[in-house]
């Protein structure tokens, strides 16, 4: 079973990239985490008061939600799991450890995605990403399965 991280902003078409990523590993079962990136507070206070999860449910839509779903069903053969994980943290040995808890085999890159931040505390990812040593895949979406950032949920059912 491989591990599988795809960087995520919560848009519908950070989920259309698990279409490309089940294509490419025909009858092998995946596990896929979509990986948020949020920077730690920089105040005393902020740190202080500051808890892992509580507040950060609240970037992931509804939206993106109901496609995990979508996406759980479509692929109910090929895929174990799908959850999403916050990395909190910024360098690269924190990165390393996130990586090592998660188990994680390959790092999805998308090559054609913008990164539209859903919160102050959110960033892009990937150049703290291409600076680890994990194998990476590149995915470029094709012309018939393109997903913009404003595509519904529908998108994601037409998409092969």
């Amino acid at each position: 079973m491989k591990n599988i991280l795809i960087p995520t902003d919560f848009s519908i078409r950070s989920l259309s990239y698990v279409h490309n990523i089940v294509a490419q590993h025909p009858g092998e079962k995946l596990n896929i985490i979509f990986m948020h990136a949020l920077e730690m507070p920089d105040s005393l206070f902020d740190l202080v008061t500051y808890t892992r999860n509580s507040r950060h449910i609240e970037l992931i839509s509804s939206d993106f939600q109901d496609g995990c779903e979508i996406i759980r069903n479509k692929y109910s053969s090929a895929i174990n799991q799908l959850k999403i994980e916050f990395f909190h943290g910024s360098t690269k040995a924190a990165l390393r450890h996130f990586l090592i808890a998660q188990n994680i085999d390959l790092i999805i890159q998308p090559a054609d995605h913008d990164f539209n931040a859903p919160s102050k505390r959110s960033y892009d990812p990937e150049k703290l990403l291409n600076k680890c040593n994990y194998p990476k895949m590149r995915i470029q979406m094709q012309r018939r399965k393109f997903i913009t950032d404003r595509s519904t949920i529908s998108a994601l059912l037409l998409a092969e």
